[in-house]
């Protein structure tokens, strides 16, 4: 199954992989794939679609982790760069795994891969993150694609009002992107005139504020020339000044956690945003090993390596707000206290970075341990990165939230109510229902047997038929979540696990196996519900009832709100 430059290897705990060595691993010998992290085309199971990085490192949240229904889980132990090919021309039917440097390849192995996996989790003393409760539960409303370049304080205290009339179970209120004066200073600009007044009236309607930050700072900032001076900020090779780099926000500078000046500079920044004006936690933006200076044209304190870096930024914001953080990048960091976020999704059905992506990263990476998730924004990326692309259709909107309000978390940030109002008012039931799945999702994260969000094989490793299903998933062990991620489906085939089941939306019991041609109305994803737990089915049942079934018909767009980033903002906001 495993060979090195060619040479089949005998399987063992620790194999040590020089530099420039080819791993092969023999795809149809190990069944079906999974783990990775992110890649724009996001096939389920790996052996279904292609990988092809010939610089693999952190790049949103991946991690050097494979593994197969034949029981066994491959794991590259390293931060630096590895090229992974798999199903490409010349690798077709194979893994493969090449290091810039040296690395041992750990292998975790047992009769079947739930019993792998937990040896594998229990390596790594994997523990998950502890939000608090009402976090988790939330309907985390997010300025950025609503608002993506032309957020004010008095825009986001409406907001809030809004949200509050509207009756959307949220506590909390991430500012994103253009609150600073300039990227990475780290203080309010000119259009926050009372920052702490803001946040004080926004606590006052009992709503906690995250704040979104990158670890760049701009060379046009009125810090960079001093923070290149005293290293605070990478150096460049010849140690003159700083390395800069290109990043979506301009041209900046690194802060350099590995020296004692930087790292300290950033964590009194941040410090005093939560101390001083009362922020209470952040979401992380940055991280990834592209947006850094190159190592050949750079001097650190103690380069960490290209995925070293996104775990000593994560540390930091663990230190300041525990459970209280939010990133989209990460590499092997399944121990911190920080809430993982799914990178950005666009707005669309497919699996090139859409919905069914959404759904198929969020299987992958629960299985690499980063399984208290939000799958970023409802309804994705919307028009932030193409201002040209047509608004999400009501049908779309709908199905990105039924699917994601059954997630360990939720996040908004194209607003439900800019949709007609039956079409919000099916959003505002699913953001109820998941509010009303609290106590379950926490009660459930105290398993650590098992990932929270799980694949319908990993409670019935025997039964081959279910590794392949990349369209139903469990969360926790009682609920069977089956969304629908095509246009104009009303009807689909259901596979129910062993035991008893209780459709959700109207209590029939139903066995395992298969259901052909079930009801699938938009909206009305299919839900089932274990037989035994009961009290789940009547927490959710009568919040179910009030959706008005099939209300929501294909093709139809009653959005109007324009936020692409290059519109008249005088207009469109």
């Amino acid at each position: 199954m495993l060979k090195i430059n060619g040479k089949s290897v005998e399987l063992c705990p620790v194999i040590p992989v020089k530099k420039d060595d080819i791993v092969t691993l023999d795809v149809a010998a190990g069944g079906h794939w999974y783990g990775h992290g992110f890649n724009h085309n996001q096939p389920y199971p790996l052996e279904k679609g292609c990988i092809d990085n010939s610089a693999f490192a952190v790049n949103n949240i991946q991690c050097p982790i494979w593994m197969c229904s034949a029981g066994y889980v491959f794991f590259a132990d390293t931060f630096d760069l590895i090229k992974v090919k798999m199903n490409t021309t010349n690798t077709r039917n194979e893994l493969e795994i090449i290091g810039a440097n040296d690395f041992n390849l750990k292998i975790f192995s047992a009769n079947d891969l739930p019993t792998a996996w937990r040896k594998f989790t229990s390596s790594i003393n994997w523990r998950r993150p502890t939000p608090a409760p009402e976090l988790i539960g939330d309907s985390l409303f997010c300025t950025w694609t609503q608002y993506p370049r032309a957020i004010t304080g008095p825009r986001i205290v409406s907001m809030a009002k809004e949200i509050r009339e509207r009756g959307y179970p949220c506590s909390t209120i991430i500012i994103d992107d253009r609150w600073e004066a300039n990227f990475g200073e780290l203080e309010f600009g000119a259009d926050f005139p009372n920052p702490d007044q803001m946040i004080d009236e926004l606590h006052k309607m009992d709503f906690k504020v995250i704040l979104w930050v990158t670890p760049f700072i701009n060379n046009d900032s009125k810090y960079f020339s001093s923070l290149a001076e005293n290293g605070s900020l990478v150096r460049s090779a010849d140690g003159k000044g700083a390395a800069e780099f290109r990043w979506w926000g301009g041209t900046a500078g690194l802060i350099d956690l590995t020296t004692p000046q930087g790292a300290e500079w950033y964590r009194n920044k941040l410090v005093k945003l939560k101390n001083k004006l009362g922020v209470d936690g952040f979401k992380i933006d940055g991280g990834d090993a592209k947006y850094m200076p190159s190592p050949a044209t750079s001097s650190w304190g103690k380069f960490p390596g290209p995925s070293g870096f996104s775990d000593i930024l994560l540390e930091t914001f663990e230190k300041i707000a525990p459970g209280m953080c939010e990133t989209r990048t990460a590499w092997m960091s399944q121990n911190r206290n920080i809430i993982w976020r799914l990178g950005g999704k666009d707005s669309h059905w497919g699996d090139d970075n859409g919905l069914k992506a959404l759904v198929n990263l969020s299987l992958h990476l629960s299985l690499a341990g980063y399984d208290i998730l939000i799958p970023d924004m409802v309804p994705g990326r919307v028009q932030t990165m193409d201002s040209s692309m047509a608004l999400p259709t009501d049908e779309l909107m709908i199905r990105w939230t039924e699917a994601s309000v059954l997630m360990p978390l939720v996040q908004f940030s194209y607003y439900p109510w800019n949709y007609a109002e039956n079409t919000n008012a099916a959003v505002l039931q699913f953001a109820r229902l998941h509010k009303a799945l609290q106590q379950y999702i926490v009660d459930s994260a105290n398993d650590m047997t098992a990932p929270l969000i799980r694949p319908l094989w990993f409670d019935e490793p025997g039964n081959r038929g279910l590794y392949e299903i990349c369209d139903e998933f469990l969360l926790g062990k009682d609920l069977l979540v089956c969304p629908i991620m095509d246009e104009n489906v009303t009807k689909r085939d259901i596979t129910l696990p062993n035991g008893e089941w209780l459709d959700a939306w109207t209590g029939e019991s139903c066995a395992a196996g298969t259901i052909s041609g079930h009801p699938a109305p938009c909206p009305g994803i299919p839900l089932f519900v274990r037989a035994e737990n009961i009290e789940l089915f009547e927490t959710i049942n009568p919040i179910l009832k009030k959706i008005v079934c099939g209300s929501i018909e294909s093709g139809v767009i009653t959005a109007t709100h324009q936020c692409g980033l290059d519109r008249d903002l005088s207009v469109t906001g």
